[in-house]
């Protein structure tokens, strides 16, 4: 989905050890060979599932987001709605899933625009971003019992400036804005 597979070039992995296991993710430390100089070292992997996001496009051309506590700089963000895939399931039913969870929004419109590492230094997971359009509320939400979210509606046309003003941060939501774009000059608008 794409995600091309690239040669190791020579890189040798010879062991693995879990040290740490969380509800979330799975720490790996991965005793490893430089091709470049014979040089044994650790490597850590972060092992996650693989995840998705969702540009969500209404009717009157507005992009559903919701705005949402992160703990890990301990303030709300504006994001696309998004999450993980769970074990068996594929990332389109994911991203349906995750845009009706978060936002009881939903439609019939649902592409996959783009694939990206989500962070390959460390982790070995995806992120898969889906474009649904002509989205429109069909359900309450069912919010997580650690989730907050509030659902907020930007014109498409303030994207720029939500980005340009800091108000959208999130790393992962320019990538899949990186997405929209490339699909508007392919697509025109929609």
């Amino acid at each position: 989905m794409g995600r091309p597979m690239m040669a190791s070039r020579g890189w040798k992995k010879l062991s693995t050890d879990i040290v740490a296991e969380t509800p979330l993710f799975t720490m790996k430390r991965e005793r490893v060979v430089n091709p470049r100089n014979d040089h044994e070292f650790d490597a850590y992997v972060i092992d996650l599932s693989d995840w998705v996001n969702v540009i969500a496009i209404t009717p009157e051309r507005e992009m559903v987001f919701v705005r949402q506590y992160r703990h890990g700089i301990s303030r709300d963000t504006l994001e696309i709605p998004g999450g993980v895939i769970d074990p068996g399931e594929d990332a389109v039913a994911a991203a349906v899933r995750e845009l009706l969870e978060e936002t009881g929004y939903s439609s019939e419109r649902v592409q996959h625009i783009g694939t990206v590492d989500a962070q390959p230094a460390i982790q070995n997971n995806a992120l898969h971003t889906y474009l649904v359009i002509d989205a429109e509320p069909t359900a309450e939400l069912a919010q997580d019992h650690g989730e907050d979210l509030r659902v907020e509606l930007h014109p498409l046309d303030s994207l720029d400036e939500l980005v340009r003003t800091g108000e959208i941060s999130h790393s992962m939501m320019l990538t899949a804005f990186h997405w929209l774009t490339l699909y508007f000059r392919k697509n025109g608008s929609i």
